[in-house]
């Protein structure tokens, strides 16, 4: 081999070994990291707002807000639980209303415990995207006022499915914040939740 060859193939060692660095680095970025425990929670407020029938006088957006915990089977997939709390919403009934169907008002407040997963990507440098699938257990809770001024209270149980979305930025390893939408699926009685906050992992 001469000389030159020598060189040459010398001098192709260190761009071999600094491709090969960014590759490894691209593929690190490209999967979310995760604390040692691979145990997150935080919590969010924001808007709530419900897909219910209004009369005369109604509400659709409250102050709202949800805590949530997660494990992580992956470190993109994680098993997560979520507690969304929606404020009081007022529906009101005019007159005529009331005569016809005896109610006056109802003031109306909407708990969700959902259970289910969050699948993370992470789109660049310390940009998480989130996509969150499950089933929502609810208890709608309604004071019903009639037409004589009286009050009387029903809650309602039930079940619907869950999705949600969001992004989250990395301040340091352990603190991330967090925006998000969270729809409890449930026609008429559908629930939305848009969010922000923070999250701590462990």
């Amino acid at each position: 081999m001469s000389t030159s060859a020598t060189r040459k193939h010398f001098n192709l060692l260190p761009t071999l070994a600094a491709a090969l660095s960014l590759v490894s680095l691209s593929a690190v970025a490209q999967t979310p990291r995760s604390a040692p425990l691979g145990i997150y929670g935080g919590g969010s407020f924001g808007v709530g707002a419900a897909q219910w029938h209004c009369n005369d006088v109604c509400d659709r957006a409250v102050f709202s807000g949800k805590i949530f915990g997660g494990k992580r089977l992956t470190p993109g997939l994680a098993a997560e639980v979520n507690y969304m709390f929606f404020g009081g919403l007022d529906n009101g009934n005019n007159q005529a209303q009331t005569d016809a169907s005896g109610i006056s008002a109802v003031r109306q407040k909407f708990r969700a415990v959902t259970v289910g997963i969050n699948w993370e990507v992470e789109l660049l440098q310390d940009f998480t995207n989130h996509l969150r699938v499950g089933w929502a257990f609810t208890r709608r809770t309604q004071k019903v006022t009639d037409a004589a001024g009286g009050f009387s209270e029903v809650k309602d149980y039930g079940s619907a499915p869950y999705f949600g979305a969001g992004l989250s930025f990395r301040l340091t390893e352990e603190i991330r914040l967090v925006n998000g939408f969270d729809y409890v699926i449930d026609g008429r009685n559908s629930y939305y939740l848009f969010s922000v906050g923070a999250s701590a992992e462990f």
